[in-house]
């Protein structure tokens, strides 16, 4: 005779379990019990499994998710750290520019202050030939002044 548990409550201490018959392994409703309790236990199984699919997936949401905000911090940060070279790099470029600009003002300078220089002293050297040739056609003095004083006694 064998024992097989029927449903699985709890009793009162001193008094044989509920649920329980005497059966022996021939009998049709042993056959029914074993198919029974097989039924059970394949329910109980794919309980179970349903539960640990459940835990899988929300295991794998949870990774997903933070795989999701790790490559979007990633991706910011590349970003941000892109922008930034960016800008160092335009801020050296207005840097170079600025110093050409100026170096070129400086030497567009410096061409016209010797291009005057040289305009000064050729109208200097115009002066001082006009000049002569004016003093020499008018018999005029060497200082530009020409003074005749006569005097008269008498």
């Amino acid at each position: 005779m064998s024992r097989t548990p029927l449903l699985h409550r709890s009793r009162p201490q001193g008094q044989p379990p509920t649920g329980w018959q005497d059966t022996t392994a021939d009998s049709p409703a042993s056959a029914v019990l074993a198919r029974r309790d097989q039924d059970i236990h394949g329910a109980a199984m794919a309980i179970q499994a349903w539960w640990r699919g459940q835990l899988v997936r929300r295991t794998l949401e949870v990774a997903t998710r933070s795989a999701c905000l790790i490559q979007t911090w990633w991706h910011c940060v590349i970003t941000h750290r892109r922008e930034e070279q960016r800008l160092r790099a335009l801020a050296e470029y207005v840097r170079q520019e600025k110093a050409s600009v100026l170096l070129q003002a400086y030497a567009r300078m410096w061409q016209a202050r010797v291009r005057y220089q040289r305009c000064r002293e050729a109208a200097r050297t115009i002066q001082t030939h006009w000049r002569r040739r004016g003093k020499q056609q008018h018999g005029g003095t060497e200082d530009g002044v020409d003074l005749s004083i006569e005097i008269v006694l008498g």
